[in-house]
């Protein structure tokens, strides 16, 4: 006799049809598996017995062994799902993840559709930081989208374990603390997000840093081990000085140099600051009294800070 384990999304006629190759293979499974009916839910792990060499289809039993197959269909159950609140952020992840998760802290409401064939989790957020783990119970041969539908105002949102390979957000999104560590991905969705006066981003891969401009409250900016050319850098900190504006004084913290020397630039005709390069922007933006005049911008640049302070 041979032992079937059960895996994720499974009902017994997939099993069958792995199996013998013919959910008519049910009934081997009803003689050998006594306990077992036509209406049993069949949990992920479970073990049922099956007799050795019974096959009704050969065809069908090599086909799903050559490509990989295992049948799991399971009970879908849970569509349409529906939403009480706005659609507010996409996520999109590679089809071979297994799982995802976050950490949020704040005030209001999550419906969040996992992008496989679980219900609508509802959840409430509460000062206290709390981290969400779900394991998908399907598989997928495309990307799978994450779907946030929510009216929440967070302190804290750490979206790292979500791995997401791009993020996109549907309306504004009001965040105090905002966490993305170790992703390669654009950050264009900066732009929609309000509030935010730190953001985390250790070891992120991106091309262009020009969505942070828009952060206007940011008062830290980790960049540390991030993987960034230092014309991306340079562009950041160009955009910071031609469009300052009404912000915050910030610490940026930089594992690449930026481009340049550290000096006052050389000034047009008419006496404005004709910035070329990073470094030089850096001197710009803390020799400016006006942009330091409610606390000192910071830059610590491989362990080296440059401050108005010095």
């Amino acid at each position: 006799m041979g032992k079937y384990v059960v895996t994720n999304g499974q009902n017994i006629y997939d099993v069958a049809l792995h199996v013998y190759g013919s959910i008519e293979g049910i009934v081997d499974l009803l003689m050998n598996n006594t306990g077992l009916s036509l209406s049993d839910d069949l949990q992920t792990g479970d073990e049922l017995i099956y007799t050795d060499d019974f096959i009704i289809n050969a065809d069908v039993v090599a086909y799903n062994s050559l490509h990989g197959i295992v049948p799991s269909n399971g009970e879908r159950l849970v569509y349409p799902k529906y939403f009480t609140l706005p659609l507010t952020v996409t996520f999109r992840l590679l089809p071979t993840l297994t799982s995802a998760g976050f950490t949020a802290s704040g005030s209001g409401k999550i419906e969040i559709d996992w992008g496989d064939n679980s219900p609508v989790e509802t959840i409430t957020l509460s000062r206290s930081a709390f981290t969400y783990t779900h394991i998908f119970d399907n598989e997928i041969a495309d990307t799978r989208v994450i779907r946030w539908y929510s009216d929440a105002s967070f302190v804290l949102a750490d979206w790292s374990n979500l791995q997401a390979s791009s993020i996109r957000l549907l309306r504004p999104f009001r965040v105090e603390e905002f966490v993305l560590r170790d992703r390669a991905i654009p950050i264009d969705f900066f732009c929609l997000t309000e509030g935010m006066y730190e953001a985390d981003l250790h070891s992120l891969t991106a091309s262009d840093l020009s969505p942070l401009i828009s952060c206007r409250d940011l008062m830290r900016l980790n960049l540390t081990d991030a993987k960034l050319k230092s014309s991306v850098v340079d562009d950041y900190l160009l955009q910071l000085v031609a469009v300052y504006g009404l912000r915050r004084n910030c610490e940026v913290i930089l594992s690449v140099r930026p481009g340049g020397e550290y000096r006052e630039p050389e000034r047009d005709e008419n006496g404005r600051y004709r910035v070329r390069y990073g470094m030089e922007a850096i001197w710009v933006i803390v020799h400016e009294p006006a942009w330091n005049e409610g606390g000192a911008w910071r830059f610590v640049i491989e362990n080296e800070l440059y401050t108005a302070e010095q």
